[in-house]
């Protein structure tokens, strides 16, 4: 199998998944409207999840573009690249935006449950993001293997952890009511 028939089934798996998350994000955005928390977070879980469906969506139209420019016969692969790059960038960016839109949905849900303001409802989400962060890091060791450090050197990947790492502060301020998630 040569270089170019690996992107193509590469690039099939990224608009496959893409095109799950787009289905999964309106699914979640359907569920939450019919009960939202009774505790607020339904506007800015909903930003969040519009969001990430412009940046699938738009995934999904990268990796067909970089398909589309794989196959032709004078296709520059510097230009398939830049597309898929582009494609990589806005999936991450949208998964972030879903795991920040879960982890404000979950805690604000047992934020208005019986659980209430406990330790155990500041927990979900510590744990939660804990838990990605822990799973991007074995794929960055993974992905980087024998290179040294650059698994944490990832700078993409940093700047989705640095953005759901701003969401656990937000919501740390909203525990100790220094302000509101609306």
């Amino acid at each position: 199998m040569n270089n170019e028939e690996k992107k193509q089934i590469n690039v099939r798996d990224w608009i496959t998944l893409s095109a799950v998350m787009i289905g999964a994000v309106l699914t979640i955005l359907a569920l939450i409207w019919q009960v939202p928390p009774t505790m607020g977070g339904i506007g800015s879980v909903t930003f969040l999840l519009m969001l990430s469906f412009i940046l699938f969506v738009n995934s999904v139209s990268a990796n067909s573009k970089a398909n589309y420019e794989a196959n032709l016969k004078d296709t520059i692969e510097e230009r398939v690249n830049r597309f898929l790059t582009f494609a990589e960038f806005t999936f991450g960016l949208g998964f972030t935006f879903v795991i920040a839109g879960f982890t404000i949905l979950g805690y604000k849900y047992l934020l208005g449950s019986s659980i209430g303001r406990s330790i155990v409802t500041l927990m979900l989400p510590i744990t939660f993001l804990v838990t990605a962060w822990i799973m991007i890091f074995i794929y960055n060791i993974i992905n980087f293997s024998g290179k040294a450090l650059k698994a944490v050197r990832s700078m993409k990947r940093n700047l989705w952890m640095f953005l759901e790492l701003i969401c656990l502060v937000i919501i740390v301020f909203d525990f100790f009511e220094v302000f509101s998630i609306p």
